[in-house]
């Protein structure tokens, strides 16, 4: 888990697979208010919230191991 945090490609992955859950048209994101606004209604919809929610579990779970800890041998 701590090489993925180190990876900056990994935090892309993530803001991209945020935004689409919660329906962002990056077309929109013109400005950093508007950002702000996104945000912000991501937070005030329930169901862009639990979509955000199920993207990241589903990007930051190992799928070699049960459960939510990582594999031992993938250091």
């Amino acid at each position: 888990m701590k090489e993925r945090f180190k990876n900056p490609y990994f935090w892309l992955g993530l803001g991209g697979v945020i935004f689409s859950a919660a329906g962002v048209d990056f077309k929109t994101l013109t400005s950093w208010s508007l950002l702000g606004n996104a945000l912000l209604n991501i937070l005030a919809n329930p169901v862009a919230v639990v979509s955000v929610i199920a993207a990241i579990v589903g990007v930051v779970v190992d799928p070699s191991t049960k459960g939510l800890k990582d594999n031992k041998d993938n250091k």
